[in-house]
């Protein structure tokens, strides 16, 4: 995929409507374990109603939210729960948006106008499912929540909620009946069991994800199922933080090897996230151990297996992505340039994860990654380098509300330094380069009004 054809596919979305993505459609990513899906990760997960997946299973995807949605983008409007993409495309600049991105995948990108024509509540089944079994984690990323992780679960059962204007952190929803654990009698994944036989006929691919996937049960049952009723069109995918025993993976690996061998899958690829190296990246991500990450990050380069790298560029990676850019270099050089992709996605919440609560004083980091990976553009692609491009021009136009800055500059003090507390760390040791913005952050928190 490159940047002119990406431009392309924009050119025919545009015909339809400034607001038509083809992931409306053909992607979803289900909770099963919540009973929430959105058409992609960018758009916030909306509930699905019971009494919809009672008249048909295919509900978890063909919400009558969603086919509102729909029908907003085939009338020309752009949906405000996709603002993630309307932000990249409202910059300055020929700017390419995930719309856009998504969209020219091999999956989507020769669907485009026979979609345009179908009725805006037509129940259609996706392309792309991105499934959660459970939020099972032995991680917990600082940026993530209880909903995805049971490391964070615990954690707020027992200390208690953090001090934020904005409460990504909160376990309300294991008292309102939207949790399931693995126990539990569930009605969506009753429903997604039922849905199976119809969905399978059109899926491209399944990408198994979590929590982690691989401490959670129901997402291996595919692969039993797999072996007795194989699927030769699929390529499977699956989320995983490579944070499981070595010895797992290797299982794992063992286990696909046997399906694809037997022609009983089209193919198979990893996915995992990391957004920095060393003490950096170990402190974003609680739990992560980079050596042992790295182990099981090449074990699976060497078995044959491409793996995907999700960055999700967040503010502590403005001062320090050149080490990851740099371990880039170095395992492109010993594997090539094919054997590993990475994306670069900016975060848009929690507020104090946002690279836009950041002073002008932090946007010369963003040119030094740009600079990098143009000069040593032989190991990045098209596409990535252009990924860069639009997380710097986001930062530096930064169409963020002013409130919303303050209330991310009021809960960065207030969550780390409550968060350095309960992991037993101190940022400023580990990311020096913040200090005196993270000395300003304490300012805007002593003078914030108290409740």
């Amino acid at each position: 995929m490159s940047v002119d054809n990406i431009k392309k596919t924009r050119d025919r979305l545009n015909a339809v409507g400034p607001g038509f993505c083809a992931m409306k459609w053909l992607h979803q990513t289900l909770y099963l374990h919540t009973g929430d899906n959105h058409s992609c990760y960018h758009p916030r997960p909306h509930h699905i109603p019971l009494d919809e997946i009672a008249v048909d299973s295919s509900a978890l995807h063909n919400t009558k939210w969603k086919k509102e949605q729909r029908k907003t983008m085939l009338e020309g409007g752009r949906p405000d729960e996709c603002y993630y993409c309307w932000n990249i495309e409202d910059l300055d600049g020929d700017q390419i948006s995930d719309r856009m991105i998504h969209s020219s995948s091999d999956f989507a990108v020769d669907e485009i106008e026979n979609l345009a024509k179908l009725p805006w509540d037509a129940p259609i089944n996706p392309r792309y499912l991105e499934v959660s079994f459970g939020n099972g984690c032995n991680y917990r990323c600082g940026y993530c929540c209880p909903q995805a992780s049971t490391l964070w679960m615990d954690e707020i059962k027992k200390h208690g909620n953090y001090d934020l204007t904005y409460n990504q952190y909160g376990i309300e929803f294991l008292d309102n009946g939207t949790y399931y654990g693995p126990k539990d009698d569930n009605p969506y994944i009753e429903a997604f069991w039922k849905w199976w036989p119809s969905l399978r006929k059109d899926l491209h691919t399944l990408r198994i994800t979590g929590g982690e996937p691989l401490m959670n049960p129901g997402a291996m049952q595919f692969f039993d199922l797999l072996e007795k009723e194989p699927a030769p069109q699929l390529e499977i995918s699956l989320n995983s933080n490579l944070g499981v025993t070595t010895a797992k993976m290797d299982r794992l690996y063992d286990r696909i090897q046997s399906l694809l061998d037997q022609g009983k899958i089209r193919k198979f690829s990893l996915f995992t996230s990391i957004e920095g190296w060393g003490a950096q990246a170990e402190y974003m991500r609680t739990g992560l151990k980079c050596d042992h990450w790295e182990r099981n990050f090449t074990q699976a380069i060497e078995r044959g297996f491409k793996v995907n790298i999700m960055c999700t560029f967040n503010v502590l990676c403005v001062a320090t992505f050149d080490k990851f850019l740099s371990k880039v270099i170095e395992w492109r050089r010993k594997y090539g340039k094919e054997a590993l992709g990475f994306d670069t996605p900016y975060l848009k919440e929690p507020h104090h994860w946002m690279i836009n609560i950041l002073p002008d004083s932090f946007k010369f980091y963003m040119d030094e990654h740009l600079k990098y990976m143009n000069t040593n553009n032989e190991y990045f692609t098209d596409v990535e380098i252009a990924k860069m491009q639009r997380v710097r021009d986001y930062m530096y136009q930064n169409p963020i509300y002013s409130d919303k800055i303050e209330k991310g500059r009021r809960d960065f003090y207030s969550f780390f330094s409550e968060n350095d507390k309960r992991v037993g760390l101190n940022l400023l040791e580990v990311f020096p380069q913040y200090e005196d913005f993270y000395n300003q952050c304490k300012q805007v928190y002593d003078n914030w009004p108290k409740d």
